[in-house]
C-alpha cells in the first residue's frame, strides 16, 4: 500500500513521508531514518506516530486556512438582515446574536465559512456597535395619531411666530447617584459611595420650543405647586404680559389637573392651554431629553454627600443652560 502511493504520488513531500514509512519496516530506528532523508528525528517520529494513527489519511495533504474567503453581496445582505431580528424567527434557540452564532447560522444557510473576527469587521463597517437597548413601551392611547397631529401644527404655529409653545416635565433629584458606563480597568469597577439614607427633591422645567428658553423651579414634594410654580413664570410682573397666546405641552402626570392648577389655568384662561401628549409617550417631549443632559452633567457617578450641595449643583447648572438657549435647542431637539 505504501510502495504504490510512493509510485504513484507526483508530491515529493508524500514521497519522502512515504519512504520514511517503509524504512521504519524494516526496521530501522529513527536516528537512521533521520539521517536517509535529511529530516529531523522528531519530524520522523511524528510522522511515524501520524501513520498510526490515522494509516493513509494522515500522508494526504491537508487544505491550508489562507486568506478568508470573500463574501458574496448576497451574504452580506443577509448578515444584515439577521442582525435587525430576533433569532428566534428565524428558528434558533437564543435571543441575542453574538460573532460566532451569525457565522454558524450563515455557513448553514449559505454553505460559505467565515470566522466570526470577519463577521465582526463586516458589521463594524456598516456601523454596528453593541451598546445596551432602551426599553419601552408602546403608547395604548386611542387617540395618539390625533394628538400628535395637534401638537405637530402648534409647532409649526410657533415656528411662525402665531403662538409661545413650551414643552413641561419633571424630574426626581436624589441623592442616591445616578450610574452609567464609566472606563474602567479589565477586572475592577469603579465604587461609587452612597448615602446611608437616600433623601430625594423635585424639579420642573419649561422649554421654548423655538428659542429654547429655559424657566424651572425646585421643591421638596413633586406637586401641583412645584407646576404652579414653574408656569406662574411665564405671567411675573418683572416680564411684559404675553403678547401671543401660551400652549404648553405637558404629560398625563396628575399634579396637572389638582384643582389649584385649574384655578390658575382660568384666571388666566385667554392666554395660556395646557396640551397633553398621548399617554406613555416620553419621546416626544424635549424636556426628556435635557434632563438626560442634565444627568451627564451633573448627577451620573457623582455622590453629593448633602442634598443641599445637590440642590446647588442642579440650581448651577440651570442657571448656566438658561444663559446657552442655543446649546438647549441642541440636546433637547427643538426647531432649527
Amino acid at each position: 500500500m505504501l510502495q504504490q502511493l510512493y509510485h504513484r504520488t507526483p508530491d515529493p513531500l508524500i514521497k519522502t513521508r512515504c519512504q520514511m514509512l517503509l524504512l521504519s519496516a524494516q526496521p530501522m530506528s529513527v536516528p537512521h531514518i533521520a539521517q536517509v532523508t535529511f529530516y529531523s528525528e522528531d519530524t520522523v517520529a511524528r510522522w511515524i506516530h501520524e501513520f498510526n494513527q490515522h494509516r493513509l489519511d494522515a500522508l494526504l495533504p491537508k487544505a491550508s486556512g489562507g486568506r478568508p474567503a470573500r463574501i458574496t453581496p448576497e451574504y452580506l445582505k443577509r448578515l444584515l438582515e439577521l442582525i435587525e431580528v430576533d433569532p428566534r424567527t428565524v428558528g434558533c434557540s437564543f435571543s441575542n446574536w453574538t460573532a460566532p452564532l451569525l457565522a454558524q447560522h450563515l455557513q448553514t444557510e449559505t454553505g460559505i465559512t467565515l470566522d466570526e473576527s470577519r463577521v465582526r469587521y463586516y458589521l463594524h463597517q456598516h456601523e454596528y456597535k453593541q451598546l445596551r437597548p432602551v426599553l419601552t413601551v408602546e403608547s395604548p392611547d386611542p387617540d395618539y395619531e390625533s394628538k400628535v397631529a395637534r401638537i405637530e401644527a402648534l409647532q409649526k404655529q410657533a415656528e411662525a411666530g402665531e403662538i409661545d409653545l413650551y414643552s413641561e416635565d419633571e424630574i426626581d433629584l436624589a441623592l442616591l447617584p445616578t450610574i452609567t458606563r464609566c472606563w474602567c480597568k479589565r477586572g475592577h469597577q469603579r465604587i461609587i459611595q452612597t448615602p446611608r439614607k437616600n433623601q430625594k427633591r423635585s424639579g420642573a422645567g419649561l422649554i421654548h420650543w423655538v428659542s429654547g428658553k429655559l424657566l424651572w423651579a425646585t421643591s421638596d414634594h413633586k406637586d401641583n405647586a412645584l407646576f404652579r410654580a414653574v408656569l406662574s413664570q411665564l405671567f411675573e410682573p418683572t416680564t411684559a404680559l404675553p403678547s401671543r397666546k401660551i400652549y404648553v405641552v405637558i404629560d398625563n402626570y396628575r399634579i396637572h389637573f389638582a384643582r389649584p392648577v385649574l384655578a390658575f389655568l382660568a384666571a388666566h384662561q385667554d392666554q395660556i392651554e395646557l396640551i397633553c401628549l398621548p399617554t406613555y409617550s416620553p419621546k416626544l417631549n424635549p424636556v426628556e431629553r435635557f434632563w438626560k443632559h442634565l444627568r451627564r452633567n451633573v448627577t451620573h457617578n457623582t455622590f453629593f454627600q448633602t442634598i443641599e450641595r445637590l440642590l446647588d449643583a442642579v440650581t448651577g447648572f440651570f442657571q448656566e443652560m438658561a444663559a446657552l438657549p442655543d446649546t438647549i435647542r441642541s440636546v433637547a431637539g427643538l426647531a432649527a
